[in-house]
């Protein structure tokens, strides 16, 4: 049974009227905490997720930077990592990729106009790279390696998040950890791989961080809308719900953890 880690932040719920208050609320949040870290450590890290919201807020990210509104709390983008949750193992460009999407809302704007170096994006592993997702997974798990403490060491060795921002799924998955999936189970290592995800979720073959990973983040924000996830956020914070059944339950940053939702996701609280 995966217990739910009492070592890190209990979650917290900010509620929005609508997504577009949401979205642009988060983003506002991530630049300038994004700003802050750079300043005070020199480098901030942060993981991104796909799906409606979470593309979402990179859109309203772009919009902040490109109409003035992010001047004065937005970071040295030289100094800052992206990174992913997780990815689907698919060709390069392909428009299933997460970080083909993000790349389309906000990325490519950064790399070409606001210093964000091309080096600094780690995309998780292609078809093209990895034949598995058991070999993607360790690709991955050398990347976060290369860029952890010391530049490696042993277990889980990866760079401090900033922020991990999560998805959650109308099954209450985050990440590509699914219920009642061996992946919910791993532990010691960052980075895991799904071979057989649901089949109403696309393909099948993800590369995905642990929960351990997610628990090693300072802030973990959850982003999520929507009256079709309104059942699945309700279980999340009932104490009786397994993790096995709601992934989304054990996931917690280390300093900070906190639910975004909208009216209609929060309408079951």
């Amino acid at each position: 049974m995966v217990e739910v880690n009492q070592s890190t932040a209990a979650p917290v719920t900010e509620v929005y009227p609508d997504l577009p208050t949401l979205t642009k609320a988060v983003a506002d949040k991530l630049l300038s905490t994004l700003k802050r870290t750079v300043e005070e450590d020199g480098e901030a890290h942060v993981a991104l997720t796909g799906g409606g919201p979470g593309i979402g807020v990179l859109k309203a990210a772009a919009e902040l930077v490109t109409s003035g509104e992010a001047s004065g709390f937005e970071p040295a983008w030289a100094n800052v990592h992206i990174w992913w949750g997780d990815e689907r193992l698919l060709p390069e460009d392909d428009a299933d990729r997460n970080d083909k999407q993000a790349h389309d809302a906000l990325l490519n704007l950064l790399v070409a106009d606001y210093g964000l170096p091309e080096e600094n994006i780690h995309p998780m592993p292609t078809s093209e790279d990895a034949a598995t997702p058991e070999a993607g997974a360790e690709m991955y798990a050398e990347e976060l390696k290369a860029h952890g403490p010391a530049g490696g060491g042993d277990g889980l060795s990866l760079p401090q998040l900033t922020v991990h921002l999560l998805g959650v799924g109308p099954d209450g998955h985050i990440n590509s950890l699914f219920p009642g999936k061996q992946a919910l189970q791993v532990s010691g290592q960052p980075v895991t791989s799904e071979n057989s995800a649901p089949a109403e979720l696309g393909p099948p073959m993800r590369v995905s961080l642990t929960f351990d990973a997610v628990h090693a983040a300072r802030r973990v924000w959850l982003i999520t809308a929507g009256e079709s996830k309104a059942e699945a956020v309700s279980k999340a914070f009932a104490e009786e719900t397994p993790v096995e059944e709601i992934p989304s339950k054990n996931a917690r940053g280390a300093a900070e953890t906190i639910w975004h939702i909208d009216q209609a996701a929060a309408a079951q609280l």
